[in-house]
């Protein structure tokens, strides 16, 4: 069912980010990442200082760049997730170049499961076309099976493996990288 449809929600959408978003990403962005991957850390200060990456300075930052393309998913007008992409970024793998990174992809959890981040990557892949890139690629928990099981129904696949270097718990610094050809 689309999230449209659903009687919770009345109306959703994906745009770009624009500087009114910020000081809203700042917050919903480290609540989004903690409730998908709070389970990793025991360490709470390491985990208070990932989250800090998701600031509205971190936001800001990203928006400036001019590699750096944001948008936002809405529902009611209220923003419940994000997704960054980075252009011209080589894969950690094959280091094919000509590619685009999408370091992060969240939501909210009551706006999971709708569809939502299937727009957000369809947003991000179709501007990858129009900027002539040949690839998208991300990584991804390989913990967080839910979401590798989506990106490969959603036309990814797999290019290898890479550890997270952030303090985690052990076992559970494992990371999938997968790729998605554009041509």
């Amino acid at each position: 069912m689309a999230i449209s449809e659903h009687p919770a929600f009345s109306a959703s959408a994906v745009r770009r980010a624009s500087p009114a978003d910020i000081d809203t990403l700042g917050v919903i962005a480290p609540a989004a990442y903690a409730a998908a991957y709070g389970y990793l850390w025991d360490d709470s200060a390491a985990l208070a200082r990932q989250l800090a990456t998701f600031s509205a300075e971190s936001f800001a930052n990203l928006l400036e760049r001019a590699d750096t393309r944001l948008w936002v998913a809405q529902v009611d007008r209220s923003i419940v997730g994000f997704l960054t992409m980075v252009v011209g970024s080589s894969n950690p793998i094959t280091d094919i170049p000509n590619g685009a990174e999408i370091p992060r992809i969240y939501l909210l959890p009551r706006a999971q499961r709708f569809g939502l981040g299937r727009q957000l990557l369809d947003s991000a892949v179709r501007e990858a076309r129009e900027e002539k890139l040949g690839h998208v690629w991300l990584d991804v928990m390989a913990s967080a099976e839910d979401a590798r099981r989506a990106y490969l129904r959603w036309g990814f696949s797999e290019l290898g493996h890479r550890t997270f270097n952030k303090p985690v718990k052990a076992g559970f610094a494992d990371m999938m990288v997968l790729i998605k050809h554009l041509n």
